[in-house]
């Protein structure tokens, strides 16, 4: 990474958010999603039945929600200062070579970072998103487990934690700090169980690498593919027979990542 004064500290035309925005509007779509849980629990018992406390479905459906209110939190926060735009979250193109090799470094950063901690620590922990969202079940739940794997949080979490989070903690910290604290927000945000625990680490390294990402290229597209990419592979490797659904999908959100800047109003 060149020195922080050497990129741009935002997109030109994103507003200063001011640095608190960044927590206080991660704890609001979390606290969102308890609430939403709670009226869901409620309306059922009026009708007679039990809320499940577990199972694909639950699982699908929570992290639609969980996703969809962090992203309404971002906007929300972001309106308080300017009417929000595509552009002040990262939402523009870039020239694609330029992408392309921004994210082979950062995706090989990742990786060094992974490789050494791997080799230190010999983490036994593993994720079970795919176990939890029914995908080792196939038929429907394999495909849709897989859209929201790889197509809704790479595009969600982007939004959320590189073109809000990320921005708003610039407007008071370095790009490294900014990115770090990003990067730990990030990690936890994926703990599900204590098999999960050891293994933080390495999506913290993936979130400081998408920061970095974002703060050199000027944009969060890249940084959804590079996302789509991982997802993609951790998936195919994860749930048997997946393969040609996991790459299917990843050329879905690079043919979007194409496509949405020529369609973009203009700022």
């Amino acid at each position: 990474m060149p020195p922080d004064g050497d990129v741009p500290a935002v997109p030109d035309e994103a507003p200063r958010w001011p640095a608190w925005y960044a927590p206080a509007a991660f704890v609001t779509g979390i606290l969102a999603v308890f609430i939403v849980a709670a009226v869901i629990q409620v309306i059922f018992a009026a009708t007679g039945h039990d809320l499940p406390s577990s199972g694909a479905g639950i699982a699908l459906g929570g992290t639609l929600i969980q996703d969809a209110l962090l992203v309404g939190a971002a906007i929300l926060f972001a309106a308080r200062v300017a009417p929000p735009r595509p552009g002040q979250f990262g939402i523009r193109g870039v020239p694609v070579w330029f992408a392309v090799k921004a994210a082979l470094v950062a995706y090989a950063s990742f990786w060094a970072a992974s490789f050494a901690y791997q080799l230190i620590f010999n983490p036994n922990g593993k994720q079970t998103v795919a176990k939890d969202l029914g995908a080792d079940h196939g038929g429907a739940l394999l495909v849709l487990a897989a859209i929201l794997v790889i197509v809704v949080a790479p595009v969600a979490e982007e939004f959320f934690f590189r073109g809000f989070f990320f921005t708003a903690l610039r407007s008071r910290f370095s790009v490294y700090v900014a990115g770090l604290i990003d990067a730990l927000v990030f990690g936890a945000v994926h703990y599900t169980s204590s098999q999960t625990l050891s293994i933080l680490p390495i999506l913290a390294f993936l979130g400081f690498a998408f920061c970095m990402l974002y703060a050199y290229t000027g944009s969060i597209l890249p940084g959804i593919a590079l996302h789509a990419l991982n997802n993609s592979i951790s998936y195919a490797h994860v749930v048997h027979s997946s393969a040609a659904v996991s790459f299917a999908l990843f050329a879905v959100v690079i043919t979007g990542c194409t496509l949405v800047p020529r369609v973009l109003p203009a700022q």
